[in-house]
């Protein structure tokens, strides 16, 4: 008796690192005050990241951020020795993240998340200027549509949420992205 067993040829399985650059105006929210006595607790900011990341063949893949993002700046009135005049200060509060990245595809869309520390540098600017440094935990979750432009290039609007664990910091990013497959094995 002759038995013919087929078994189904396994597909390629495609390696690949890629680039992803991104810009974006960032609004975000404060649980407390910026400084005692601010009027709201929302900010204007910007920033852009770059992520590397890794596809293993499979639908996840593994990766690192960083980048510069501009979360707030303010102008506040310091009381002098004359009590009907005011001398004025600026604050600014600047992040820098150090992230792992971990995300899934499929297709065009692409789902991650971004942990590890944030490095927030703080700006007061009183006739001289004085600078902290502070690493604070955050956690990143970004959604990306791809659009094809190009062999490897991709352009994407991307939507980026931000959490900053100590500060309670919650920041909403509108991204426009450009992704680039560095290397495809």
């Amino acid at each position: 008796m002759i038995t013919i067993t087929s078994v189904p040829s396994q597909s390629d399985t495609l390696y690949r690192v890629e680039i992803t650059i991104a810009a974006f105006p960032t609004f975000s929210y404060f649980k407390e005050e910026r400084y005692p006595g601010a009027p709201d607790n929302v900010s204007f900011g910007y920033g852009t990241i770059a992520r590397a990341l890794w596809h293993p063949g499979k639908m996840v893949a593994f990766g690192i951020m960083s980048g510069y993002i501009f979360l707030a700046e303010d102008e506040f009135g310091v009381p002098t020795n004359s009590p009907e005049s005011l001398e004025y200060a600026k604050a600014r509060l600047d992040a820098v993240p150090l992230q792992a990245i971990v995300s899934m595809q499929k297709n065009e869309i692409e789902v991650g998340l971004g942990m590890g520390p944030y490095i927030l540098y703080s700006t007061i600017n009183y006739g001289s200027k004085s600078r902290g440094r502070r690493f604070e935990l955050g956690l990143t979750l970004y959604g990306v549509y791809n659009f094809k432009i190009d062999k490897g290039l991709f352009l994407a609007p991307e939507i980026r949420l931000l959490y900053l664990s100590y500060r309670g910091i919650f920041s909403v990013m509108p991204s426009l992205t450009l992704r680039y497959d560095l290397w495809k094995y």
